[in-house]
């Protein structure tokens, strides 16, 4: 079997890194949030609705997931009571994906448990470590973002 080197240039090899990172803090989700039943998949849509409601789409966009990924952990979570569809005054045919009282508590719970996995963390890593690292990866994201809109309208001659 043929061996290829890995990516030693700064943007290869932060891509493989925020790739490694992103499996662990799912493995670390996942583990947190077993006790009560749920996943980081889970996690992550009921966290994009705690604040406010938003439709499968705008979640998946968000969380950089397929829509039908999102569609089917939505609907299972609906199906357990957790959050439910309501309609959208902007969009008739994407309902707004919302928290019920149960799934607000559940939110809770993981938050809780994310809290105590967090104290642990912050003795070996600095809140100023951290937030440099968010910064960075804020103005990165922005940067892509902006890169892959250009190369959008390029590719449909805009």
């Amino acid at each position: 079997m043929e061996s290829i080197e890995t990516p030693t240039n700064p943007l290869g090899r932060f891509a493989l890194s925020i790739f490694r990172v992103n499996g662990v803090l799912l493995r670390n989700g996942d583990r947190l949030t077993h006790s009560i039943g749920q996943s980081s998949a889970r996690w992550q849509v009921l966290g994009r609705v705690g604040d406010h409601p938003q439709t499968v789409a705008q979640i998946a966009r968000d969380m950089g997931h397929a829509r039908q990924s999102v569609q089917r952990v939505a609907d299972i979570l609906a199906k357990e009571g957790l959050v439910s569809f309501q309609p959208n005054p902007a969009n008739r045919r994407a309902p707004l994906l919302d928290l019920t009282p149960h799934g607000a508590a559940i939110l809770r719970t993981i938050y809780a448990l994310n809290e105590t996995w967090t104290r642990r963390m912050l003795t070996r890593l600095t809140p100023e470590q951290l937030d440099a690292a968010a910064d960075a990866l804020e103005e990165i994201a922005l940067i892509l973002e902006e890169d892959e809109q250009q190369t959008r309208r390029m590719s449909h001659g805009d």
